[in-house]
């Protein structure tokens, strides 16, 4: 097993390269929260190792290479499984399992890691709708839309939100947005790219008014 920094470094690469295709210097400083001198001396370390984790492609970015993808799927595996179990056997809400997964993920055995997917049935998804790699490294394509990106009056369901901050899941819980919540885009403002949705709750509907920048966060599919 890596050590835990090597961990976090792994696991903020491979998101930010599926959310960007390369994981540029500054947005892994901003991720991992720490300044980017810092970022940069791992990345050389991690780059130049004998058998490397990444590839470093000046004023570019950062990517894994096999190796590195293999262990940043075993630490996201394990860190996903976490926040299933916390959130469907200890009942911690969306926004407490992410804290107590960062945790916990770096000391997790394998056989441990296996017990967990069982008891839980193999779950697929976590409690955000990210898809939980399996044992042997093989993971759920990302599906979804952004809500910013769909057709207004068309009628949705969210699938995947990216946990960008435990404030943000709190904030989505207020207005009753989480995962299965059903509902279509009443009006956008095409200055700013915030829009108005209608959100199904129960009998109710209620409207919100989300800037782009959460929009961007909520991925849904077409009903």
């Amino acid at each position: 097993m890596q050590s835990g920094t090597v961990e976090n470094y792994l696991k903020a690469i491979y998101e930010l390269e599926e959310r960007t295709g390369i994981a540029r210097t500054t947005l892994l400083a901003d991720k991992l929260g720490i300044k980017a001198g810092t970022v940069s001396e791992m990345i050389k370390r991690l780059s130049k190792a004998d058998s490397p984790l990444i590839t470093y492609m000046h004023h570019q970015g950062v990517r894994l290479t096999p190796k590195g993808r293999k262990a940043a799927l075993n630490v996201i595996r394990r860190h996903r499984l976490l926040e299933t179990f916390l959130h469907r056997t200890l009942a911690l809400s969306w926004d407490e399992v992410h804290a107590e997964a960062e945790v916990l993920e770096h000391h997790l055995s394998d056989r441990v890691t296996d017990a967990m997917d069982r008891h839980l049935g193999h779950p697929r998804y976590d409690p955000h709708g990210e898809p939980i790699p399996q044992g042997d490294g093989k993971i759920i394509d990302l599906s979804g839309t952004r809500l910013s990106d769909i057709d207004n009056e068309r009628e949705f369901r969210i699938v995947r939100v990216i946990p960008e901050s435990d404030d943000l899941l709190k904030y989505l819980e207020s207005l009753q947005i989480g995962i299965g919540a059903c509902g279509s885009i009443l009006s956008r403002v095409p200055s700013d790219g915030s829009i108005t949705v209608r959100i199904q709750s129960d009998d109710q509907f209620m409207d919100h008014s989300l800037g782009c920048q959460i929009a961007d966060l909520i991925f849904v599919e077409y009903l």
